[in-house]
């Protein structure tokens, strides 16, 4: 089914935001009334009724339902609620007949992509289309969690609507370098998931509330345990907003661009320089004994090469700061808390000095993007090392180059079906040998023309073992496949048509040439050991 795209330029996107919002008006438009002004132009174009189209779920309501993410639906309009900008849609098709929807549902518009074809041609279907997104567009990229918060004499169009539009496309464009582009989104994203969790412990404390006077102690000190925590999710939103307003605003991010290479760590810089800017090794030590000490330091020996420069650390993260390119991470036991990889993102070598369970690496409490580790270079290197995701949504990002796993353990251990242990993008390679992956929603994603390798691996008790998009390319052998609450390998290919889906065991794999497996074992998968499944995709136009 084909859906209308919008493609436009920073100056059409900034004149059609500045003609909804301000409606000809003069007078300030606060935070406040922006969203009214959206609710007069959605009432004003969107059809109110009869129209169809695709459904992509989020990832969120796809963890409520309990289905595999991502997953899109063809669904019918039933009624437009433009006060709250959703629509009733009836669920007119699903591509898996595992999947289980309610027949009808309130959705954000935003949520919702108008198809070309429609049975009713009288409908405005066109401007319905760009109509919705030009709002999915302002409240994914242009609104801020805190935006409501400002005074009602501020004029939100003037204030930042030009700025932020702005900022859009300066990264779109790579204008704004990688690791500010990275700290926007987290800082959007986190901004976002705290919105979310103080509204949720706001309407608890609000039906606490209701219940009458406390006189049980255990429940006040809940409730004192819950105001706490609004209160510091309330501090970090702060801190949150100060970051925010200088990187969006165009002056400012410029002298940042400009000076990116500056930072605290220039002696830093200027050490490794006198010293021919080669690899250097960090070891991180918790602390313990002399002779446990001594003894890690034996074993960093081993191995390292003789003549490489060596720097002991207490903190993972102070390590991924100081490192460069290339360099080599050894990990005492512990557990490490990180917010990412820092320079060896591009390439470079993290090892423990354990066993895997020994050597925890997990996100810390903030400032974490969605996943934990984000690699784009040529070779990284993760060694005897557990990855926990925690409330992450994914553990390893491959997006260029090659990631080679040896010896490792991917786990989540609050079950849900949206957590991604590897997701592998499209031209990168993935290389994992004695790895197990445990608890996860989906153990591996490997993209388009993105390319996996397993060796003596185990994917254990996860919703999914392996999510093959249609021309990635997959090699598995001496595997588990085991315990896995839906299938152990899904393949989405073009071979398998809208109305065929097959799943059985590995011989349906047979005529998939980009699928290899060798001397795998596939036990107690609850819907089946392989499946194939046409493709999860909206086509554009």
């Amino acid at each position: 089914m084909e859906i209308f795209t919008f493609d436009k330029c920073f100056q059409e996107r900034l004149e059609e935001f500045t003609n909804i919002i301000v409606s000809g008006r003069e007078d300030v438009i606060p935070a406040t009334q922006v969203r009214t002004e959206w609710i007069y132009h959605v009432e004003l174009v969107v059809e109110p009724v009869g129209w169809r189209a695709l459904w992509k779920i989020p990832r969120l309501t796809c963890e409520d339902f309990k289905i595999h993410y991502p997953t899109i639906v063809a669904v019918e309009v039933e009624n437009v609620d433009y006060m709250e900008l959703m629509a009733t849609v009836k669920i007119v098709a699903v591509q898996d007949d595992d999947i289980h929807l309610p027949e009808h549902y309130d959705v954000p518009l935003i949520e919702l992509y108008a198809t070309r074809e429609q049975e009713n041609s009288v409908l405005d279907i066109l401007a319905t289309a760009e109509c919705i997104d030009k709002l999915r567009f302002f409240y994914n990229y242009l609104w801020m969690p805190w935006d409501t918060d400002d005074d009602d004499n501020i004029d939100w169009v003037s204030n930042y609507l030009e700025d932020r539009l702005r900022l859009f496309f300066d990264m779109k464009t790579g204008v704004v370098c990688k690791k500010t582009c990275d700290i926007i989104r987290t800082l959007m994203r986190e901004g976002r998931d705290i919105q979310a969790k103080l509204a949720k412990l706001e309407l608890e404390m609000s039906d606490d509330d209701d219940d009458g006077e406390e006189t049980d102690q255990p429940k006040k000190s809940m409730n004192e345990d819950k105001a706490c925590r609004v209160m510091k999710l309330h501090l970090r939103l702060q801190q949150i907003k100060s970051e925010w307003e200088i990187l969006e605003n165009g002056k400012m991010r410029e002298v940042l661009v400009r000076n990116q290479n500056f930072s605290s760590k220039e002696s830093e810089v200027k050490r490794r320089e006198s010293r021919g800017r080669k690899a250097e090794a960090h070891f991180v030590w918790l602390g313990g004994t002399l002779q446990e000490t001594i003894e890690a330091l034996k074993s960093v020996q081993d191995l390292l090469p003789c003549s490489i420069f060596l720097k002991t650390l207490d903190s993972l993260q102070d390590a991924i700061d100081t490192s460069d390119v290339g360099d080599i991470i050894v990990i005492g036991k512990g557990e490490h808390q990180i917010k990412g990889a820092g320079s060896l993102e591009e390439g470079g070598m993290f090892k423990g000095l354990y066993k895997p369970e020994q050597t925890i690496i997990c996100p810390g409490e903030t400032e974490c993007g969605p996943s934990l580790l984000d690699f784009s270079g040529k070779d990284v290197q993760l060694e005897n090392l557990t990855i926990d995701l925690r409330e992450l949504q994914a553990g390893i990002l491959v997006r260029e180059g090659l990631l080679k796993l040896t010896n490792c353990h991917i786990l989540a251990n609050n079950e849900s079906v949206t957590k991604l242990g590897i997701v592998v993008l499209s031209g990168a390679k993935l290389i994992a040998q004695k790895t197990k992956f445990t608890g996860l929603g989906t153990a591996i994603v490997v993209h388009d023309s993105a390319e996996t390798i397993l060796n003596e691996c185990v994917v254990d008790a996860c919703i999914e073992g392996m999510q093959l998009y249609n021309k990635s390319r997959f090699s598995a052998s001496n595997c588990f496949f085991t315990n896995c609450k839906e299938y152990g390998i899904r393949k989405e290919t073009e071979k398998v048509n809208d109305s065929k889906v097959q799943s059985g065991d590995v011989n349906v794999l047979q005529n998939i040439s980009e699928v290899t497996i060798r001397d795998c074992k596939f036990d107690n998968n609850a819907k089946g050991n392989v499946t194939l499944r046409p493709l999860e995709r909206m086509v554009v136009s």
